[in-house]
């Protein structure tokens, strides 16, 4: 099995707690990321996605008042390690409904996984990540709503995707 040496990114950009979102998102653009690493001098303590960006900004709060260090993540730091099998690391990633885990040795940071380089050297886990687009609809969604998407039945995209039984599915497919 493929480990996460093999496919991990290397060149990861890292802030300081200290930052106002508003300097993260300069700095993510910038350097054309989804993510950066909060360092806490040398050692990995989180990470701050474009998502926590919006989700800031959608609860109407300033992303130039809001500091990295006072921003409540909803999701735990999760981390892999250089020699864990990929399989094992995108079950936990799909787990905790992320798209990026940081790769820590040692309290070291070694590099970056994000699905991306997941699918590019295994495109058999698109099932996996698959599952874990469903969840974060259903978390987002209510059952009673109408959402667009992809049905899961003819896996067309509709703007008009209702759950019957669990099934994200179309009119037609209804």
């Amino acid at each position: 099995m493929v480990k996460i040496r093999e496919i991990m990114k290397k060149s990861v950009v890292t802030i300081d707690p200290e930052l106002t979102l508003a300097d993260v998102a300069k700095i993510m653009t910038n350097n054309r990321v989804g993510s950066v690493i909060i360092m806490n001098k040398t050692k990995p303590i989180g990470i701050i996605t474009d998502d926590d960006i919006v989700g800031t900004i959608a609860v109407g709060k300033d992303p130039k008042k809001v500091k990295v260090r006072d921003l409540k993540k909803k999701t735990k730091f999760v981390t892999a390690s250089p020699d864990e099998d990929v399989l094992k690391v995108t079950k936990r990633m799909v787990k905790n409904g992320i798209k990026r885990v940081p790769v820590i040795k040692d309290g070291k940071l070694l590099g970056i996984v994000s699905d991306k380089e997941l699918l590019l050297i295994s495109p058999e886990l698109i099932n996996v990540l698959s599952e874990k687009l469903k969840m974060r609809v259903s978390s987002v969604a209510s059952f009673d709503q109408v959402i667009s998407g992809i049905c899961e039945r003819c896996e067309a995209y509709s703007d008009d995707l209702k759950n019957i039984g669990g099934r994200w599915l179309c009119e037609e497919c209804r």
